[in-house]
């Protein structure tokens, strides 16, 4: 295929680079291509590009899709730049609540909220406060029906 090339990155590591990757309108016919294309979604989005910027760089239709491809990938856990993607963004969930945590534990409320969103953000990320783990893998929600005292 003409449009992938494999390069060696800076840090030695075979990562995929699109040369001159064609826009496609309307669903892929090309496997191929759609992976390169997802890969290197995740892969812009890691380097800090924007869903904006990765959709006009790889000539997806809007941002949405971009967002919806790399959720995709982050939740299916398909790509190899996902785990580093993941990686990253706890680093930067880990920064910003480091830099937060004085502040809050000196009782500044609007610092103990940014770290409590870093927290639960940090949960999302990492599956952690998922229905499986919160009642013990039955997602269905149960109703308690106490009868009255008499």
């Amino acid at each position: 295929m003409r449009d992938l090339v494999l390069r060696m990155s800076h840090d030695g590591c075979m990562a995929i680079a699109l040369a001159e990757l064609p826009p496609v309108h309307g669903q892929h016919r090309n496997r191929a291509l759609a992976a390169a294309r997802r890969a290197r979604a995740v892969e812009l989005r890691t380097a800090g590009l924007t869903y904006d910027q990765i959709a006009i760089e790889l000539g997806y239709a809007s941002r949405g899709t971009v967002y919806r491809v790399v959720a995709e990938a982050l939740g299916a856990q398909t790509l190899d730049a996902v785990g580093e993607l993941r990686s990253l963004e706890v680093e930067r969930l880990d920064s910003l609540q480091s830099a937060m945590w004085q502040k809050a534990m000196d009782g500044d409320v609007p610092s103990a909220i940014a770290v409590l969103r870093c927290i639960m953000s940090r949960c999302r990320l990492l599956g952690l406060d998922g229905p499986r783990l919160l009642r013990g893998g039955d997602p269905r929600p149960r109703t308690l029906v106490v009868p009255p005292e008499d």
